[in-house]
């Protein structure tokens, strides 16, 4: 899979929270490749001039592969091979450098997998935006899950505390798809009062 297999709906300014629920990392992680440079100013948005100066950078989508590369790899490197590799990330989804695994005298890292891995990751948020709806007339537009009445957050704090056969035996409407993809959403779009 490449970055042309993803929907419009995913390729915009992604949030810190969203790249960090992409990969499977908590917001300081991101946050912190940002602040370290493994996120190279070209992967972010450049901020609007009326935008507050505190306010959290929007990342491009190619943000994504580079921090699922550093979340599952990066540590196992050199920071200079670090940022070579993040940098030939970017090169690649770009498709400015062939789409093939890194090869360097014995070191051998397969750079497609990482990517196609992110793209799969990629795909399941957009899935998850599609099937969350926002209605007026279905809870006074509280988002829930496409198909039922059940609030995305009161889904993810039901996964935090019951198994999941439990809550699909109490709440029959929803489906294994359902809990999964309010799991990612609401990692992705956090309330206020849960970030972190």
């Amino acid at each position: 899979m490449t970055f042309s297999d993803l929907p419009t709906s995913i390729l915009r300014p992604l949030t810190v929270s969203e790249v960090s629920a992409i990969v499977g990392a908590k917001r300081g992680f991101t946050t912190r490749m940002i602040n370290s440079g493994f996120i190279p100013k070209s992967a972010m948005v450049r901020s609007k001039k009326n935008m507050p100066k505190r306010a959290a950078p929007l990342l491009k989508p190619v943000a994504c592969p580079m921090a699922y590369f550093d979340l599952t790899t990066g540590s196992l490197l050199s920071t200079k091979m670090r940022l070579r590799m993040i940098g030939e990330i970017g090169k690649i989804v770009r498709e400015r450098s062939a789409n093939r695994p890194f090869e360097e005298g014995i070191l051998r890292i397969d750079l497609p997998k990482s990517i196609a891995e992110t793209v799969s990751k990629m795909l399941d948020l957009a899935a998850a935006e599609a099937n969350v709806v926002f209605d007026p007339e279905i809870r006074g537009g509280l988002p829930v899950m496409r198909g039922t009445r059940i609030g995305v957050y009161e889904i993810a704090d039901l996964l935090t505390l019951d198994p999941i056969h439990e809550i699909l035996e109490h709440f029959p409407s929803l489906t294994a798809k359902h809990l999964e993809q309010a799991s990612l959403y609401a990692k992705a779009h956090p309330l206020k009062s849960r970030e972190s």
